[in-house]
């Protein structure tokens, strides 16, 4: 199905290779709004030596806890990572969980100025227990219903504010991130949506195969995994025809001129309103250790580098390329302009680029 990857001759890859390298640069001037879910994720790691005498389940002796920026949060964690600005607005609880995500946002230099609490709801927290790199459970906590319609007028406030920043503080991309824990309904999104194009900047927008495929009308570009892909379009992946299929059916449901549709070990597939065949990138992950947050490196990339005048394939080169940086490692992680611009290296060296 990947459509074998072209050696490019010497100057050539050397003329892209500095051009991707001149748009990461660039990130550090960029700022950028997301919206969406925000939590932690937590990693309760340990030993399983016997089993309970109270039910047949194993007893994890704990050994390590690790709390990470989780959901749209760890878009903002990425952003910072690659030096961007970021303005992060979500709902938390009024809980314990609550002040932890705080703390969490402050040790990695992330705002919680434009977060939203709402005593009704809970503060998101996925908690993995593993053992062995084997993950046994997961547990999560969470308000599963919408937010109330006064919560929603306080997040369409807060976002169309901060659009009308001065120019010091001047949004260049809208990152519209979509877990359907409850946060972005239908007539936010469409808010949301036309208060960027007022604006005048790019909307960015991964979603989730819970939800209806018109939800994400209006997007600039959005980025499903194959999964999500099938699901928002009833179509099943399976070879080259059955994935235009469903990048035809995508754009068409979303007005929007591009899709890029991740997939794994295969790479992306680059579609554009008018062309009639995608454009296909080469996967990039050099090893997968963990899956966890890659979406939210490559929309990350993408946005940043979008709003810094990348055309769309070259903003999907960039978010393939911090897609396999990431999942090189273990849990939600970030990834940095000089692990971008390493993983550039290496995919020179190997004639992917």
């Amino acid at each position: 199905m990947t459509k074998a990857a072209k050696v490019l001759p010497v100057k050539k890859v050397m003329s892209q290779m500095d051009r991707l390298k001149g748009l990461v640069r660039s990130f550090r001037d960029r700022r950028i709004l997301v919206i969406g879910d925000v939590g932690i994720d937590r990693y309760t790691t340990g030993d399983v030596e016997r089993i309970s005498p109270e039910a047949p389940v194993p007893i994890v002796l704990v050994k390590s806890e690790v709390h990470k920026l989780g959901l749209a949060a760890n878009v903002a964690d990425n952003l910072h990572a690659l030096g961007a600005k970021s303005d992060l607005v979500g709902v938390i609880g009024k809980d314990r969980f609550a002040a932890e995500f705080r703390a969490l946002l402050r040790k990695e230099k992330v705002s919680d100025r434009s977060l939203i609490v709402d005593s009704k709801r809970r503060t998101i927290v996925k908690e993995r227990i593993v053992s062995d790199r084997q993950q046994l459970l997961r547990i999560d906590y969470e308000s599963p219903e919408s937010v109330s319609p006064a919560i929603e007028a306080i997040l369409l406030k807060t976002v169309r504010t901060l659009l009308r920043g001065k120019k010091a503080a001047k949004v260049d991309a809208l990152v519209i991130q979509d877990y359907a824990k409850g946060l972005l309904t239908k007539k936010l999104i469409r808010e949301l949506v036309k208060a960027a194009r007022t604006a005048g900047i790019p909307v960015a927008m991964d979603p989730n195969a819970k939800s209806p495929l018109d939800l994400y009308r209006g997007a600039t570009f959005m980025t499903p995994n194959t999964k999500e892909a099938e699901r928002l379009t009833g179509i099943s992946i399976r070879d080259n025809a059955s994935l235009e299929a469903a990048g035809a059916l995508l754009l068409k449901g979303t007005g929007s001129p591009y899709v890029v549709i991740t997939r794994g070990k295969d790479g992306m597939a680059v579609f554009k309103r008018g062309s009639k065949k995608p454009e296909l990138i080469p996967t990039f992950a050099r090893e997968v250790y963990d899956v966890s947050g890659a979406g939210d490196t490559v929309i990350t990339v993408m946005a940043l580098a979008y709003a810094s005048g990348a055309t769309i394939y070259e903003a999907a080169i960039l978010g393939n390329l911090g897609g396999g940086v990431v999942v090189g490692k273990r849990g939600t992680a970030t990834c940095t302009p000089a692990e971008l611009e390493s993983a550039m290296r290496l995919t020179a060296d190997s004639g992917l680029l």
